[in-house]
Order: structure tokens, then C-alpha cells, then sequence
């Protein structure tokens, strides 16, 4: 697989089953594409969903994944993920999202491989400034492998 400069949109697959949340992102997400690089945002109330929408859609670059799924454990989402046969979803980076700050689930994600673990900011603000940083950091700065 080759890795190659974007030309198009940073597919971002959001895994979250609050509307409140999804809301929020999608908002800030929003916000960034008018003075970052374009994103295209996919969302996925559950591991199921997200599944499909892996399987359907190879340009999907990026996982934002809930730690809290109501079909699933989110570590355990993942971790079926770094497990998968397809090579191409195994490289995925997906970076948990969550409201939990303990050691015990900071280990967990990085032991089922995350590539980094956020914690949801409460307020708006924080909200644009962590997703403004992830999609110039995973945007514009990490060239990530095609899957095409």
C-alpha cells in the first residue's frame, strides 16, 4: 500500500451513541473544515454500525471511537479491530474519545492499540480546540496509508 499526500477530504469514522455528543463534534467539525483541510464525517451509533461503515466505505482514514458503545466495550471494539484479518482496517488509527481519565482505561486503550486517548472536553470551546488539533495533526501533518 502506498502512502501519498491526501487530495481529497480526511474521512473521519465517529463512533458515538450520544446525539448530544455526535451534535457537538459534527459542529466543530464543521467549524474546522472552514480554515483547515476538508473533512468528510461518517458516524456510527454502535459497533455494528461502524462495522458496516468500515467494510462499505475504504476511504474512511480516521476512527474516533466512544469508549462507552451500547452493543459493545469500545476497548473491546477496538480491539477486534487490531485483531481483523484485513490488514487495511488492522493499520486504522483510531484515537479514543472519552469522559473517563483513569489509569485503568488510559492502559486499556493503548494496550488494544490506540493511537492516542483523548479525554471529551465538557465545554464547547475545548471541544473546537481538540478536534481543530486533530484534523491538522491527522489531516494535514500524518501521511496515512491508502486503502483503496
Amino acid at each position: 500500500m502506498e502512502t501519498s499526500r491526501r487530495a481529497g477530504p480526511l474521512h473521519v469514522l465517529l463512533i458515538e451513541d450520544s446525539e448530544a455528543d455526535i451534535d457537538l463534534i459534527r459542529t466543530a467539525f464543521g467549524e474546522m473544515q472552514r480554515s483547515h483541510s476538508p473533512v468528510e464525517l461518517h458516524v456510527a451509533r454502535d459497533g455494528a454500525q461502524a462495522r458496516a461503515a468500515l467494510a462499505s466505505d475504504p476511504r474512511i482514514a480516521l476512527v474516533l471511537l466512544d469508549g462507552g458503545l451500547p452493543d459493545e466495550d469500545g476497548l473491546h471494539w477496538l480491539a477486534s479491530l487490531k485483531a481483523h484479518e484485513d490488514v487495511s482496517l488492522r493499520r486504522l488509527p483510531v484515537v479514543m474519545l472519552s469522559g473517563s481519565d483513569t489509569e485503568e482505561q488510559i492502559r486499556g486503550a493503548y494496550h488494544a492499540h490506540a493511537s492516542a486517548y483523548l479525554i471529551k472536553p465538557s465545554d464547547p470551546d475545548g471541544l473546537r480546540q481538540m478536534v481543530g488539533a486533530l484534523v491538522q495533526f491527522w489531516g494535514q501533518v500524518a501521511r496515512l496509508p491508502n486503502r483503496l
